[in-house]
């Protein structure tokens, strides 16, 4: 599973932006950060779609 993969799964099942395993300032912190983010603005998205 990919950094990127790996940081949606933790974005859907709770866990914190702060639990990335990754170094910091490699390409791996960085995509699996991208992935955290990305299942966070959709849902940001979604929840201000329905108000």
């Amino acid at each position: 599973m990919s950094p990127f993969d790996q940081g949606v799964v933790a974005a859907e099942t709770g866990m914190s932006k702060d639990d990335n395993p990754y170094q910091q300032g490699t390409s791996a912190y960085s995509d699996w950060n991208a992935g955290y983010e990305s299942v966070i603005e959709a849902d940001e998205a979604t929840r201000l779609d329905d108000e």
